[in-house]
């Protein structure tokens, strides 16, 4: 195979390069030309405070999702944990869920006047305001619900990796006479350590990247501040300021992530071998089992109790807010649709278009190659408001005939998602070996062929997979559906947004609980085949 790159494909990759810079390339000019006042109003009166809650949000979350998703983890895989199969599946749910819904279950249980206020008052003699609930609205709160969701980015790498690691290691660590608990501190945490800490980075991305479950907690953060700014003012150069520092302050979480990401690629080993070996927990066995159980409860089953109750409450009793809204089933199939249109249409062109600057950068290395690839990547440095915010300024001022359609919405998605594509479907497209292609070639297949008839087919598992993976991101992101989409055309999340915003919960649950439905039915198939259920269920509890 000849080393030297199509310069049809080298252009191609340079189009669809420069348009995922667009967003980040947009901010920094937009920040750039902002007048001096913009700057020094900015850093008097809300850079300090911003950069203060959002690292303390930031720093909050990582300590609680380290210690859930480790710690989850080694029990699941290495203690005698009772019901190990069915807790491995159930601890990694709760990824279907977005931030800003759980918030919206929790406010349900825990405001005044809610679920844990009135059956109090009701059943345990408590008057009307006396009920001690703890307050959500303020860093614990924040930090509670986003850890909940995004332990799983922890516990499954850390999973995985506590299943690949080789159990002669830890052996000869006990043969030297080192306790359990030594051995695993000294050997192997060490081991792991790659992949908890690229799990951890992965979180400090979500949580500087969130939106909805800030906005719904009213906890302030450069998110928010930064939707706050573009709405309210007429003058966007202080949105895109704001923009400027929550990326200086993702770029190392980035950067990190993709050293462990490569580093974990080089230690963890790619045989079956798998640790038969129990810790025993003695006494401990159950009450292990009922913290596990208290937290699915905490990140799955509270959140689908109430969905599903206030579901039921909205349309067999409905209140005047609930018949203002209007809420029918018909209603949320639309939203549904729309939302399925939407997410399939991005995870489809976006797997497209990772395609070229994967197959150049794996097929024909060079540094050109790499540099395109990094570009394509940028968007995974931006949160969502951001690109959100970048695309709304740049179509508004270069493709006005788009501005709020469908394709402006689907073209944001698809950018919006494309490093996400590219980092899953790197891995399927290196598991096709290089000698196929050159098979194919010296046969007499032109490259069009070589790659539709030989590179895809075999690669066609793991590229599935990252369009699920894509499409399920898709059916939940919401700040860049706010801002973009059209009249009349609201999705899942968007509706979910508007009711709770006007604390008319009943609206807010019945699309909830539908958003969750569908990208759970994704994503039980993944975790079946990337966690081994099918063949953990056949082990003995």
């Amino acid at each position: 195979m000849s080393h030297k790159a199509p310069w049809g494909l080298t252009l191609w990759v340079w189009g669809i390069s420069g348009l995922a810079v667009v967003p980040l390339v947009y901010i920094l000019l937009r920040a750039a030309i902002a007048g001096p006042s913009t700057w020094a109003r900015l850093w008097v009166g809300q850079l300090p405070d911003l950069m203060v809650q959002s690292l303390l949000l930031l720093g909050g979350t990582v300590a609680f999702t380290l210690l859930l998703g480790v710690g989850l983890a080694w029990l699941v895989e290495r203690s005698d944990l009772p019901g190990r199969s069915v807790w491995r599946l159930l601890l990694a749910l709760p990824l279907a869920i977005p931030g800003y819904v759980a918030a919206i279950c929790y406010l349900i249980l825990l405001r005044r006047g809610g679920v844990v206020d009135t059956l109090l008052m009701a059943y345990a003699g408590f008057d009307r305001g006396e009920v001690p609930l703890p307050s959500l609205y303020n860093l614990g709160g924040a930090t509670l619900i986003i850890g909940l969701v995004s332990y799983p980015y922890i516990y499954l790498p850390t999973a995985a990796a506590l299943r690949s690691t080789d159990r002669s290691l830890e052996e000869a660590a006990r043969m030297l006479g080192r306790s359990s608990w030594e051995t695993f501190r000294q050997i192997t945490l060490p081991l792991v350590a790659p992949a908890v800490a690229g799990g951890a980075l992965l979180v400090g991305l979500y949580v500087l990247s969130d939106f909805g479950t800030v906005a719904m907690l009213r906890y302030r953060t450069f998110t928010t501040a930064i939707y706050n700014q573009f709405a309210g003012q007429i003058d966007r150069s202080g949105a895109a300021i704001l923009c400027v520092f929550l990326i200086l302050v993702a770029l190392p979480l980035l950067f990190g992530e993709g050293w462990f990401s490569r580093r974990q690629q080089r230690l963890t080993s790619t045989t079956a071998w798998r640790p038969r070996q129990r810790v025993r927990l003695g006494p401990l066995r159950w009450l292990a089992a009922a913290g596990v159980a208290g937290v699915v409860l905490l990140a799955l089953g509270l959140p689908l109790g109430v969905l599903g109750g206030y579901s039921l409450q909205g349309w067999l009793f409905p209140s005047e807010a609930d018949r203002i809204w209007g809420m029918n089933n018909e209603g949320i199939l639309s939203f549904g649709a729309h939302s399925l249109l939407v997410a399939a249409l991005a995870a489809t062109l976006a797997t497209l278009l990772a395609l070229p600057p994967l197959y150049l950068a794996v097929r024909f290395p060079s540094r050109q190659a790499y540099l395109l690839l990094a570009l394509s990547r940028s968007p995974f440095a931006l949160p969502g408001i951001i690109i959100g915010l970048a695309f709304v300024l740049w179509i508004n001022r270069w493709l006005p005939a788009i501005y709020g359609t469908i394709f402006a919405l689907v073209f944001a998605f698809v950018f919006r998602l494309l490093p996400q594509s590219l980092s899953t479907g790197e891995a399927a497209l290196r598991s096709v070996s290089p000698e196929l292609e050159e098979v194919a070639r010296t046969m007499g297949g032109k490259p069009a062929s070589v790659l539709w008839r030989v590179t895809l087919p075999v690669a066609a598992p793991g590229l599935a997979a990252s369009w699920a993976l894509v499409f399920i991101a898709a059916m939940k992101e919401l700040p860049t559906a706010i801002l973009l989409r059209p009249p009349g055309f609201d999705t899942l999340p968007v509706r979910i947004w508007a009711a709770a915003s006007e604390s008319v919960y009943t609206q807010a649950a019945p699309p909830a609980f539908l958003l969750i439905l569908l990208t759970t039915l994704l994503l039980l198939p993944l975790l079946q085949s990337r966690l081994g259920i099918d063949r953990a269920i056949q082990e003995p509890l």
